[in-house]
Parts: C-alpha cells; structure tokens; sequence
C-alpha cells in the first residue's frame, strides 16, 4: 500500500471490456479521500441529476453489450384506456406491470427449459421534448422462443400482446451491433427526473464487464487507439477532471449505421483481449 508521498502524481487507469466496447478512465490518485457530507435521500442538485443520468446511460450500454445481441427482442409494452385504468394511470402501477409481465414470460420461458435474461425499464417522459406521456414499458429481453407470424409477435403458441393483457407490444428485434449505447440512451432519455430513483432493473444472471485498473505516472490526454472506431461518450476536460475514452479496438471491422427515429449505432464483431 503507497503512502500518501508516494502516490502523489499519480494517477488510476480504469479499462472496462464489455463484449467488444472498450472504455479507459483515467483519475488522479488524490493523497488524502475527500471527506462527504451527510447525504440526504432525495437532496441531489441538478448537476448530480444529470450525473446520475448519464451514469445510467454507461452502465446500461455495458449490460446490453455484454448479454444481447442480434435476434433478443426490444419490447414497449403500452397501456390501453382499459389497462391505465386498471393500474392506476400511475408510473408505479406501470413499473409493476412490468415486471409481472417479466414474470409470466420468465415463468413461461422456464417451462421449455430456457434461461432468459431480461431489463425493465419504466417510463412516462418523452425522450426528446422532456414532456409527460402516457405510461409505458421498456424491456430487453433473450429472443428464445419469440417469433413473428403474421407480423404478430408470439412466445411459443401464445400472443405477446395477450400475455401482457393491458394493451399493445410493439416489438423490434435487435441487429448485429457490438455498442448498444445508443439504444441505453434512448431508453434512460425516457426516465423520469427523480433524484435517486432507479432508471432500469435487470435480472441477476447477467453478464458483468471485464474491469482492470493500473496504476500510471503520466497524466497525459487517453487517445483512442489508431484504427480504432472511436464510440460515443468519449471525451476529455482537464477542468472537469473528464479523461474517458470509448472504442473498439482495430481489429474489429467497423460498420455503418442505420438511420431512423430510433437509429442504432452499429460496429464489428471482435472485442478486444489487450491489456490497459
């Protein structure tokens, strides 16, 4: 363990492998832990807000990178004038249905002897305009046992919509992409602003990142590699203490992107194996 003279100057490299993103943090090891003031439930500002947002962006795409892939299904389970009435019209009795719906499909899914892995993410907010919208549901989910027939989306022999029993799911399955960030984006822009609240829930047999630290002298800017394809999120501000970078490394083949309302980024198929 280094004293506090010799960690002076120094500073922490974070790698973080998920799937086939990359992302590096660089820190500077401070001498002494800065001291927190009592923390209140609730009291966070409007920096910690956007924090915390941003944050949940990140740790969603890691999720989704390390767990899904190309054929798992993104579902919007909407709400009826029947179904809304029947849970409240309250976000809380979406957030609920949600999850018993996860339940009936995981229940459902367990009978055929499949392990699923799933998200849940609840919202009401209209990602773009920041307005209120009727309640609705968000979930990413393993696509075993989904499929469309009739441009109906069915598990098993079942209707989806008919699992759900409150409305509508629209359905999209997900394409071959190595950084779903832009789908963790889209999804969390549609949180609401509650300080402290969850934006997302997943299930507990996921996938965790890779994660390697080392210790370095320089404070130099992180670079992406050369070839690499640079990712969303990277950036770097001395004055804000930001030192990140996100990629993929050069040996995965880069792609295109699709356009569209819910444009997805899409990238190449090999993650990286290097060290920090």
């Amino acid at each position: 363990m280094k004293n506090s003279k010799e960690t002076e100057g120094l500073y922490m490299v974070t790698k973080i492998i998920s799937g086939a993103v990359v992302e590096r943090r660089k820190s500077r090891i401070t001498r002494q832990p800065a001291k927190r003031g009592g923390r209140i439930r609730g009291n966070s500002g409007e920096k910690k807000i956007v924090g915390n947002r941003e944050y949940a962006k990140l740790s969603l795409a890691r999720v989704l990178n390390c767990n899904f892939a190309a054929g798992d299904v993104w579902l919007t389970a909407k709400f009826d004038p029947e179904g809304l009435e029947r849970i409240g019209g309250t976000f809380e009795g979406a957030k609920a249905a949600g999850k018993r719906f996860i339940d009936r499909i995981v229940y459902r899914l367990r009978k055929q002897g499949l392990v699923t892995r799933w998200v849940l993410a609840p919202s009401q907010i209209d990602g773009e305009t920041g307005e209120l919208v009727r309640p609705h549901v968000h979930i990413i989910i393993s696509g075993d046992a989904f499929a469309l027939r009739n441009k109906r989306l069915y598990l098993g022999e079942e209707l989806v919509d008919d699992i759900w029993g409150l409305g509508c799911v629209d359905v999209q399955f997900l394409r071959h992409q190595q950084d779903y960030k832009p789908l963790a984006d889209y999804i969390v822009n549609q949180s609401r602003g509650v300080p402290d609240e969850k934006k997302w829930t997943c299930s507990r047999n996921m996938k965790k990142p890779v994660i390697r630290r080392e210790v370095v002298a320089s404070g130099a800017q992180l670079r992406v590699p050369p070839g690499a394809l640079e990712l969303p999120g990277t950036r770097y501000d001395p004055e804000k203490g930001q030192n990140f970078v996100r990629y993929i490394p050069a040996k995965s083949k880069a792609g295109r992107k699709i356009g569209g309302h819910r444009e997805l980024a899409l990238a190449g198929e090999d993650g990286d194996s290097g060290g920090i």
